[in-house]
């Protein structure tokens, strides 16, 4: 009879998509760093660049792996919030929903990142609407921390039920 741990952690690995494979992992990686420390000095656009080279690494279709397209996909919406483009904002918002397996963005890290990133943008009303949605699935624990705010202007937006 095997052990309740072991019986855990196979259910775990069945449940887990499958990681991209050891060669390529490294390049990403290698990427990935020359990315941070990009980012690290300041130079977003160039930071964004090798990121981007690293997503074109991971084989198609991306949403069959684990890590590397969700982690990036969300990333990506933050720095194109930061460098106020729009369009690429709304564009990996949904490619990060699909990374995520959650076309109609109900996951809290999905719906927070597309809240955090429409205020980045100023669009105060969209950010509102999406806090909304993240109170109407989760409550008040589905503002914690940092996040606190959010709810505080929520509740300014709609006075009551929030």
């Amino acid at each position: 009879m095997e052990s309740l741990g072991n019986l855990i952690k196979k259910a775990i690995t069945v449940q887990r998509k499958p990681e991209v494979e050891a060669v390529l992992r490294a390049e990403i990686d290698h990427l990935l760093e020359q990315s941070t420390q990009r980012f690290r000095s300041g130079a977003l656009a160039e930071s964004l660049a090798l990121g981007l080279q690293a997503w074109a690494l991971i084989p198609e279709p991306k949403a069959n792996w684990d890590y590397y397209p969700q982690s990036l996909s969300a990333s990506f919406v933050q720095d194109y919030a930061t460098l106020h483009d729009r369009e690429n904002v709304h564009q990996w918002i949904e490619v990060m929903a699909l990374m995520y397996d959650d076309p109609d963005h109900t996951d809290h890290l999905v719906l927070m990142t597309e809240g955090e990133a429409m205020l980045q943008l100023g669009d105060e009303a969209r950010a509102c609407a999406v806090f909304g949605k993240i109170y109407a699935l989760y409550g008040k624990k589905g503002f914690a921390g940092h996040q606190k705010p959010y709810l505080e202007m929520l509740r300014k937006q709609r006075p009551t039920g929030a």
